[in-house]
């Protein structure tokens, strides 16, 4: 009987102690994240801020003309569209130039 009435007691007096510990480092961890965010701080510069608003503007800018597409498809379709070949020549000779550069 006596040693049961001691694990009793130590298993109780355990619960308790590990409670208290439990506590004791959740207020130490309230203190610390406490502190910490008195002391962290984060400042944008104006370049940061500059750029952020460059890829919002990009996010909201269509990758692609729809009111060109749409004219040249209308083109097309009407059989009105014209391939300026020696654009197209200059523009695949400059590239060309370009790589070998």
């Amino acid at each position: 009987m006596k040693v049961e009435n001691l694990y009793q007691r130590f298993a109780v007096q355990n619960t308790e102690q590990v409670k208290q510990s439990q506590n004791e480092t959740a207020k130490s961890g309230a203190q610390v994240q406490e502190r910490a965010q008195n002391r962290d701080r984060v400042e944008l510069s104006s370049t940061a801020r500059e750029m952020k608003k460059i890829e919002s503007v990009l996010e909201t800018t269509p990758d692609v003309r729809a009111d060109k597409v749409k004219a040249i498809k209308e083109q097309i379709e009407a059989g009105t569209y014209k391939v300026d070949s020696k654009k197209v020549a200059n523009a695949m000779l400059a590239d060309l130039l370009k790589d070998l550069a």
